[in-house]
């Protein structure tokens, strides 16, 4: 029985690296077109939570009775684990390589960590401690010496993939701890109607419809940011309430293990260079949640 379910653990996370580890690539596709821009964060951003909600939105026939108790909960995690993550990686990757930022990305784990420790009372040993500075070591070396496109050495922009992962960290301790008794589905689909119905407004009043109408790339940029709606906002959410009601926060996190190793393998695909002192510091992130993470195993 424990195998099974430590093999459906295994499933899900292989899973979710390769659909959000693929999301960076579909992100710089729906804000640019050769190189040229196209959609604008916000407007990639409002509409990616918009189509998310669209569609998980007929499983609110079925479960919307649940909303009113678990409100507080559920409009925590729409916020700090889609609609503020969303905009801000979609503005990171205006002046980053996607690769970076799913390098960044992998300090989810440290940041389920850190939150826990100070807001949810999850123990922190030592080791945890030393995991968490480690982490940080890195992801400062990835913004000071990432290479973002004609920024120079380092770029501020870096820094909002890191914030982004802050909130995928309070997010992560919310669902565990809150709202762990509910179904995925109920869960994904009842976070995103905090956001989705704003974000249909906002994205009509971002000037979205006319660049639609104007920009014969629109729709292409558009049909990018549908698929990673649907994969990456609404199906992996799904997944990702799964995998946290089958195992602790923490380990949950560590799907952010293999997310570089996709999000790398689209940067070169599409022509992005990857410095070896870049790799230098994704190797101390990565070592850093491998850290973490067999201290959660050591138990």
């Amino acid at each position: 029985m424990k195998s099974e379910r430590d093999g459906s653990i295994w499933l899900l996370l292989t899973v979710l690296a390769l659909i959000w580890g693929s999301s960076f690539i579909l992100m710089k596709r729906g804000l640019y077109h050769e190189e040229v821009p196209v959609l604008t964060p916000w407007q990639m951003a409002t509409a990616r939570l918009a189509i998310a909600w669209l569609a998980l939105s007929p499983l609110l026939f079925r479960y919307a009775a649940l909303f009113p108790r678990h409100w507080k909960p559920l409009l925590g995690t729409g916020l700090l684990g889609n609609g503020i993550p969303a905009l801000l990686f979609a503005t990171a990757q205006t002046r980053i390589p996607s690769a970076l930022s799913g390098m960044l990305n992998s300090l989810t784990p440290l940041m389920t960590l850190l939150t826990g420790a100070l807001f949810f009372a999850t123990p922190v040993r030592m080791v945890h401690v030393l995991g968490i500075c480690i982490g940080l070591l890195g992801a400062m070396g990835l913004v000071l010496f990432g290479q973002a496109d004609g920024l120079g050495g380092w770029s501020w922009y870096a820094l909002l993939p890191v914030l982004g992962t802050l909130g995928y960290g309070f997010s992560g301790n919310i669902v565990k701890r809150h709202l762990h008794a509910l179904p995925p589905m109920a869960t994904a689909a009842l976070a995103l109607t905090w956001m989705g119905p704003l974000a249909i407004g906002l994205a009509l009043g971002s000037g979205l419809p006319e660049k639609l109408r104007t920009d014969p790339n629109a729709w292409n940029a558009l049909g990018h940011v549908a698929v990673l709606a649907v994969m990456s906002s609404a199906f992996a959410l799904v997944l990702w309430n799964m995998l946290l009601q089958r195992t602790t926060a923490i380990r949950a996190s560590m799907v952010t293990y293999l997310m570089p190793v996709v999000a790398i393998a689209w940067g070169l695909l599409d022509r992005e260079s990857i410095g070896p002192i870049q790799l230098g510091m994704v190797a101390l992130v990565l070592g850093a949640v491998w850290l973490v993470s067999a201290a959660e195993r050591g138990r």
